[in-house]
């Protein structure tokens, strides 16, 4: 499993590796530019809940950012 975690370690995002897809793999290159935590684990367990200041500016826009992509590709 790979896990995304913001800085204080509060893990917020789990994904099984052995289906990483282009999308898969952009999403983990996005939260890793914001600072984000990105790590191999065995097992884990969602830590809830974080209100620390690098969560606070987190963008978690992902989605649309891969729609602006796509519309702007088509255009």
């Amino acid at each position: 499993m790979i896990t995304i975690s913001c800085k204080n370690g509060s893990i917020f995002t789990g994904i099984n590796e052995d289906f990483l897809d282009a999308e898969t793999k952009l999403q983990i290159a996005y939260y890793k530019a914001q600072g984000c935590v990105i790590e191999t684990v065995e097992s884990f367990r969602f830590n809830g809940e974080c209100d620390c200041e690098h969560c606070e500016g987190l963008e978690h826009e992902f989605e649309d950012l891969i729609e602006q992509i796509i519309d702007e590709a088509n255009s």
